[in-house]
């Protein structure tokens, strides 16, 4: 997007600056205060997008008076405008993974595509369509986490991408440089509960069938012992549950009717002028699937509001 019109006089792009919060006057958006190179100071602007995804999002609105009223007076922030919805509502894929340890004679490649296969599917019960997703990892390293090269093997990861349980994002500090509380509250209402505890032990007989012979010499995690009752598997379960940083939903659109909804279906903040937000925040549930494109594509669709409003 940038490559084409980073050099138009119209198009200024700053690095390395933050901006530590957006200035009103009274309901209307005016600019924003930021920070760069150990100075603080002002932009003005007639239209501001946010574009600071699920966590900063919020995180700026309330730095700016613009969320819920008592958690603003908490946080010691002077009352802007009382939107309850900000923050809330926070949505990803919690997930698990299956782990096995390979063969010593199975050779593996790191320089491969993590995952290359994986089955969408519809839990039993379940009134939403495909809401749970395996995926084969076959170099299993975390992600941004240990040296790639250093593998425990396959990991089966075992995605609830439809969950009914949300989470918020709130203010640990009035201060932009320190980073928000988050409480996904993962796995606390039984439906997410059965529906990734039968996604595990789905996974657990694909690890065992015949065809994994050659290639898993154990499985790693769960234990035997996890997966010995229900009620282990979902102590297991609670114990290693992580997210696919897919987090959605904390500035949802919605109509002013619904207390929770923070734009409205043109991305205007509900109650505020001169003022949208433009990223995964606003989505009302996490997609069923990477939320990459569907994030381009808000943007896109932001972008043309912006031309023509």
């Amino acid at each position: 997007y940038l490559r084409a019109v980073r050099h138009r006089l119209n198009l200024t792009i700053r690095p390395n600056v933050t901006v530590r919060r957006i200035l009103f006057d009274g309901k209307k958006a005016e600019g924003v205060e930021v920070e760069s190179g150990g100075e603080i100071y002002r932009l003005d602007a007639d239209q501001i997008v946010l574009s600071s995804g699920a966590m900063a999002s919020p995180q700026l609105l309330m730095l700016s008076g613009v969320g819920p009223a008592d958690h603003l007076r908490d946080m010691g922030i002077p009352v802007v405008h009382d939107l309850p919805g900000v923050g809330q509502n926070l949505r990803d894929h919690p997930i698990v993974a299956v782990i096995g340890r390979v063969k010593d004679d199975f050779p593996q490649d790191p320089l491969a595509p993590r995952t290359q296969t994986a089955i969408r599917y519809t839990a039993t019960g379940s009134p939403d369509r495909n809401d749970m997703q395996i995926t084969a990892s076959a170099f299993s390293s975390p992600i941004g986490g240990a040296d790639p090269f250093d593998s425990e093997g396959v990991r089966f990861n075992c995605i609830l991408e439809f969950a009914d349980g949300a989470g918020e994002v709130k203010l640990s500090a009035n201060d932009p440089n320190v980073q928000p509380a988050l409480n996904y509250r993962y796995l606390e209402l039984d439906r997410d509960v059965e529906r990734l505890r039968e996604s595990v032990r789905i996974t657990v007989k694909l690890l065992e069938d015949e065809a994994f012979g050659p290639i898993v010499a154990e499985r790693l995690q769960p234990t035997d012992d996890d997966l010995s009752t229900d009620e282990n598997l979902d102590r297991w379960m609670r114990k290693t549950v992580f997210n696919t940083t897919h987090a959605s939903g904390t500035c949802k659109i919605g109509p002013a009717s619904d207390p929770t909804a923070v734009v409205d279906q043109r991305l205007n903040i509900h109650g505020l002028e001169n003022i949208k937000v433009a990223d995964a925040s606003v989505m009302p549930n996490v997609i069923r699937a990477n939320t990459n494109a569907t994030t381009i594509m808000i943007g896109e669709r932001a972008a043309d509001w912006l031309r023509n409003p």
